[in-house]
């Protein structure tokens, strides 16, 4: 037995052994101390301003900005509204597509 460990295959794997197992622990220590909260995430009015933005400088199209409105009004309790981006030939915007 102890000739096993003179082995440089040996050593090799239990290095490789080693360092997986301070990788994990790494992992699992950077993961409890890393605060996973609500204030991490971005609010949906944020998400939605950011969007119009986008709207007005010409990044995103009418029909890009109703499909994601419609798609965040599936999965949100109250409706999205905004009369900024409604134009003259699209009178009913809170229609999903």
């Amino acid at each position: 037995m102890p000739d096993f460990f003179t082995s440089t295959v040996a050593q090799a794997a239990t290095a490789v052994v080693v360092l997986c197992i301070l990788i994990s622990a790494a992992f699992y220590i950077v993961a409890s101390y890393r605060d996973y909260v609500v204030q991490d995430q971005e609010l949906p009015s944020e998400g939605l301003a950011n969007l119009l933005e986008m709207h007005r400088k010409g990044d995103i199209s009418d029909e890009e900005i109703r499909t994601i409105k419609a798609r965040t009004q599936r999965h949100s309790v109250e409706p999205i509204t905004d009369d900024e981006s409604t134009s003259p030939d699209d009178p009913s915007p809170n229609t999903q597509v």
